[in-house]
C-alpha cells in the first residue's frame, strides 16, 4: 500500500472510530472488521472480517438477551422471536446504513454494489472488535454503548408494547393451516439465484404444498418472489407471507 492509500485508511479509520464512539488501542481490529474476503484475497497480508464477525453476533445476541429478561411478561419462545427479529440482517444492515458504513467497508467490488448483507457482516465485526480492544471488565458496556446510537433498547421496549402477536409468519402459517386441514403443512419451494459470493440473490420461483389425499404438490399460483432476497431464508419468509394471503382467500383449501 502506498503512503496516499496509507494516508486514506487513517483518515477513514478515525473518522468511523468517531462513529462506533470508541477511541481504539489496536487500531489494526478496526480495519480487520471492515475488510471483506474479496479484498483481503486482493491484499496479501490483509485479514478479513469473518472471525470478529462470528464474535460480534454473540456479544450483540448476549446483550439483547439480557435486556429482553427485564420483561416478566415475555416467556422463552416470545424473547427468541423478539431477539431474532431485531438482531436479524436486514435490521443490522439498516443500523450500518444509519452511519453509512457502507463508505468505510473495504472491498474488492466496487462500494455501490456492496450487498445489505455485507453491511450487516461488517457491523456485527465492529462489535467484536469492539468487545476485544475493551478492557475486560468492560468490554459488554462499550459494544452497549455503541448500540445506544441505534435506540436499539428502546425499539426493544416498542416491540414488546405493541406486538400481540410474536409468532413468525411460517409458525403462524402452519398452525393456521392444521387447524383446518388437520395435518402439518409440507411446503416445496423453487429457488433461482444470480450473483456469486455474498453478492447472491436468491428468488422463489414457485411455492407448492403437499395434497395430503393425493400426495401430488398443489402450486399456489402468483405466490413467488418479485425482487431478489440475501439469502434463501429471508426469500422463504416472503413468499410464506404471500402463501398465508393466498390460503386466507381460499378458506385454507388447496382445491376448491
Amino acid at each position: 500500500m502506498n503512503n496516499g492509500s496509507n494516508k486514506n485508511i487513517k483518515v477513514e479509520l478515525t473518522e468511523l472510530e468517531d462513529l462506533v464512539r470508541h477511541q481504539f488501542k489496536n487500531i489494526a481490529l478496526l480495519e480487520e472488521a471492515i475488510t471483506t474476503g474479496s479484498y483481503a484475497t486482493e491484499h496479501p497480508g490483509s485479514s478479513d472480517y469473518q472471525k470478529l464477525e462470528f464474535l460480534g453476533d454473540r456479544v450483540i445476541s448476549l446483550i439483547l438477551a439480557e435486556n429482553l429478561l427485564v420483561s416478566k411478561s415475555l416467556d422463552e419462545g416470545k424473547m427468541t422471536f423478539l431477539k431474532s427479529e431485531l438482531e436479524n440482517n436486514e435490521r443490522l444492515a439498516d443500523y450500518g446504513e444509519e452511519i453509512c458504513l457502507k463508505n468505510y467497508i473495504r472491498a474488492g467490488e466496487k462500494k455501490e454494489t456492496i450487498s445489505r448483507k455485507v453491511i450487516a457482516d461488517v457491523f456485527e465485526a465492529i462489535c467484536g472488535a469492539l468487545y476485544l480492544d475493551s478492557e475486560e471488565s468492560i468490554r459488554i458496556k462499550e459494544v452497549k454503548k455503541f448500540l445506544l446510537k441505534f435506540d436499539i433498547f428502546e425499539r426493544i421496549k416498542e416491540e414488546m408494547s405493541s406486538r400481540g402477536e410474536f409468532l413468525p409468519i411460517r409458525n403462524k402459517f402452519e398452525n393456521k393451516f392444521r387447524e383446518i386441514n388437520r395435518c402439518n403443512p409440507e411446503i416445496d419451494f423453487e429457488y433461482s439465484s444470480t450473483g456469486e459470493g455474498h453478492q447472491t440473490r436468491w428468488k422463489i420461483e414457485k411455492c407448492s404444498i403437499k395434497d395430503i389425499q393425493t400426495g401430488e404438490y398443489v402450486e399456489l399460483k402468483g405466490v413467488k418472489s418479485d425482487t431478489g432476497f440475501n439469502n434463501k431464508k429471508d426469500a422463504e419468509t416472503d413468499a410464506i407471507t404471500q402463501a398465508y394471503e393466498y390460503m386466507e382467500k381460499r378458506g385454507w383449501k388447496l382445491k376448491l
